[in-house]
This record gives C-alpha cells, structure tokens and sequence, in this order.
C-alpha cells in the first residue's frame, strides 16, 4: 500500500511539471498508475527522409499536427471506465502543454483549432490564445460532432434535441457559413452511434462543393450550391485525392484507386500482390499522393494486430520509410495497440508528414471495466 501511495504521488509530481497553463477537469493521478512515457514525433518525406522530434506531450493515445507542424492536438484516453478523454495542445517551439476544454479538430490551413466547449463550437487561434465562439452551447440541444470545409468557409456540425421522444430524426444537421457566421439548418436523421471505434462522421469533397455524412443506416450527400440531398446505400463515406485525380475504394474484394478521369482501376499492389486492408489512409493537401496504415496480420494473443506504414507517391508506387525507426528491415511491422505508432499528418505544402510514437493503447494498460471484450475496443467519454 505504502508503495502505490508513493508511485502515485511520483506520477502527481510528474504530471504537474507537463501541463503549465492547463485547464478543465483535474486528471485523477491518484487512479492511474500509467508511466507518463513522453511522444516521440517523426517528421518524414515520401522519398524516405526522417528528422526525430523529441516532446515533453505524455500519455497520449491520438494524436494530429497543425498545418505548419508547430502544434500537435492529442488525447489521453481515461484510465477507468468513468474517466474521461482529455485533450490536450502541445507547442513543439515552446515545449508547453495546455489542457483544453474539449474535443478538437484543425483547420486544414491555419494553426487554428475548433473546439466543442460546453454542448458548442468555439475557435481557437494557437499563437495568440484567442477564442471566438462560433456556435453558442445549448443545454438541451448539444453539438454532438463536426467538420470544417477544406476552403474553410464553411462549417458542418450536428445538434442533439435531448427533449426528442423520437431519436429518428432528433440529430440536425446545420452548415455555417465562418465569414458571416449565419447558420442554415439542413436535414433531421438519426445519429449514428460509434459501435467498435471511433468514426468520421462528415467528409467534405476537397473541392468543398458536397459534403457526407452519416446517418444510423448510411450515409447523405449535401450538394452545396443547389441545397439537393442524395441518400445512399452504402455506410462508407468516400475518399477522394486533393486534387480530384483519384477516389480511393474499399470493397470486401479489392482496394483500388478509381482514375476519375479515365474510369481506370489502379488496384494497390504491395510486393505484386493486392494490398491487405488500409485501416486509414491520409490524403497529402496538394496532389495525390497519401500515407497509409495497413493491416498485416493478428497478433499470436489475437489482442492485438501487426500493422505497416506506407505512403504513395502514384498508384503501386510506394515507399516505406518506417521500418528503422519501428523495427529493423525493410516494412518494419509494429503492434496496433502495443506499440501505437500513429500517422498524425501531412505538412500544409504537401512536401512531408508526421507520425508519432504515442503511448500504448493495449488493454492491460488500463482499468478493469474500460475495455469491452465483446468489440474489442475502449469505453469512452468525450
């Protein structure tokens, strides 16, 4: 008992030393035992060039890098059941890390952050603090996700009626434009609850002309200039490259790359043989090429999975520039959970990206009653 106290109180003294200028929610050290293990942080070109950038960010399991690569946002998962997902903003200049008041997601060319705060959306501007609220919280009628537009002049968001008797139709789904701030309601659906992990809820073509979203059943098509709504039968949003060339395809058969100028199919090849399944793939902001991870095999426990880093310069033109800093060789496999190496980003010119070391998100590495054995996947609250 003596020693847990002491680890404990080690971990407090620890913890308190990262987070200058934090806000929010306390974080129960007293409960979590957790060794704050710091982020490492790869900066990579696709021709295989790396730079190790080393933080002072611990204990984050997600993470994405700002535009310019001075900000990493990151996200601790809670330790018990009941503990919350905290978010945090890392400045890799300055080496200080500030606790935010709620979940985040970049602007796709400034440093700026959208936070949800307090059932709303406000806007954070990193260099100088600034907070501007966007979306006033409601109470009773929450803003339960959203999704900034690529030309950023538009945002997607959804509110939750909690006084709804029907959950069908208690989701709304509004679009506000950011340079006047006028918000214009759309559709009413049911919200689609995340059932093994976390999932996207919106995609904006890159061209910021339609944006997709998912509802319970499947996904919508919000054609922007004419207010038209498309409903289809799959439950997959799509993916398209930055500049329009390519859609990327994932069938239970194959997964390709869809030439949308010739209708060609360029079927992704490693090795000459198809590609096993891309769990997440990240699309550079200019041209087409994209990184990727990959799926290689279970883990002998079937805890766990082996994953690979890719990134593609043109269809089957690939390089891993990975394997030295996961595992010697040439593809160099890492443990999903385990090991937890993560691709967080491209650079705003497109010319390089990051991916992080984060820290582990394997079961054992957590409280009894956060893990559901059944999906194999955490509790959350966010």
């Amino acid at each position: 008992m003596k020693k847990q106290f002491l680890l404990s109180c080690l971990l407090a003294t620890l913890l308190s030393s990262f987070f200058p200028g934090q806000t929010g929610a306390a974080i129960p050290t007293s409960q979590d035992p957790r060794k704050p293990d710091m982020v490492t942080v790869y900066h990579a070109t696709p021709d295989g060039k790396t730079k190790k950038i080393q933080t002072n960010m611990p204990l984050i399991h997600r993470a994405s890098i700002s535009p310019s690569g001075r900000f990493v946002y990151g996200e601790r998962i809670g330790y018990g059941k009941e503990d919350p997902t905290i978010p945090f903003l890392y400045d890799i200049q300055t080496k200080k890390l500030m606790q935010l008041s709620g979940i985040a997601k970049w602007s796709n060319k400034q440093d700026v952050l959208y936070i949800r705060e307090n059932g709303g959306i406000v806007r954070l501007t990193t260099t100088d603090g600034k907070k501007t609220v966007l979306v006033p919280g409601i109470v009773q009628y929450p803003v339960l996700d959203f999704a900034i537009s690529p030309d950023e002049q538009y945002l997607a968001f959804t509110r939750k009626d909690e006084k709804a008797t029907d959950s069908k139709g208690s989701a709304h789904l509004y679009i506000q434009h950011l340079p006047t701030l006028q918000i214009k309601k759309h559709d009413q659906y049911e919200w689609r609850q995340d059932k093994d992990a976390l999932e996207e809820k919106y995609y904006w073509m890159p061209n910021s002309k339609k944006l997709f979203y998912l509802t319970k059943e499947a996904f919508k098509e919000l054609d922007m200039p004419t207010g038209l709504k498309t409903d289809h039968k799959t439950t997959a949003l799509p993916s398209y490259s930055s500049d329009m060339k390519y859609q990327y395809i994932n069938t239970e058969q194959e997964r390709y790359l869809l030439d949308l100028q010739t209708g060609k199919k360029n079927i992704l090849l490693f090795d000459e043989e198809p590609a096993v399944d891309l769990s997440r793939i990240l699309w550079s902001p200019v041209g087409h090429q994209f990184a990727a991870e990959q799926i290689l095999t279970a883990s002998p426990s079937s805890l766990d999975v082996y994953m690979l880093l890719f990134v593609f310069q043109e269809p089957n033109k690939y390089g891993n520039p990975f394997g030295s800093h996961v595992k010697s060789g040439m593809f160099g496999p890492y443990m999903y959970g385990k090991d937890n190496y993560q691709l967080i980003g491209w650079a705003g010119d497109g010319k390089s990206f990051y991916f992080a070391d984060l820290a582990s998100t394997h079961i054992y590495d957590f409280g009894p009653g956060k893990f559901n054995w059944e999906t194999y996947e955490f509790y959350e609250k966010r």
